[in-house]
């Protein structure tokens, strides 16, 4: 595989990105124009194949830069899971210039893809740490 890391998606790679999108239940209901607006308030870490030229990786962090990131949507085209990609999108987010020194740098995920997150030093909050929600109509 001939891996390229981008931090930015252009055109050429955003069918691909709706087609990430679509494959996971917790993301298959958005739409490109929500999609396009989402992406002008974050930072972007994406993987291309680029033997194949197709956007396979993907995932983006909302931060401040200073005290707080929150990453969301890591997502491996299913083709190309179990490769090591998604070790190399973590790993792009906890060396990128412009996160690694932020204090503190959270996800929310599965829980069977805990022990994945343990190997960046993630670990589960405390049992008296809620996360909450609050979802408008869209």
């Amino acid at each position: 595989m001939n891996i390229e890391v981008i931090y930015a998606i252009t055109e050429r790679f955003f069918l691909d990105l709706l087609k990430l999108y679509e494959q996971e239940e917790w993301t298959n209901k958005r739409n490109p124009a929500g999609i396009k607006k989402m992406m002008e308030h974050c930072t972007i870490i994406g993987l291309v194949d680029k033997d194949n030229d197709k956007l396979v990786g993907f995932l983006r962090v909302i931060t401040d830069f200073v005290y707080r990131a929150t990453v969301y949507d890591v997502i491996i085209q299913s083709d190309y899971q179990g490769k090591g990609l998604g070790r190399m999108l973590m790993d792009e987010v906890v060396n990128h210039p412009e996160l690694k020194d932020i204090e503190r740098i959270e996800l929310y995920c599965a829980p069977d893809k805990i022990e994945f997150y343990n190997k960046w030093d993630f670990y589960k909050v405390s049992e008296f740490t809620h996360f909450m929600r609050k979802t408008n109509t869209i």
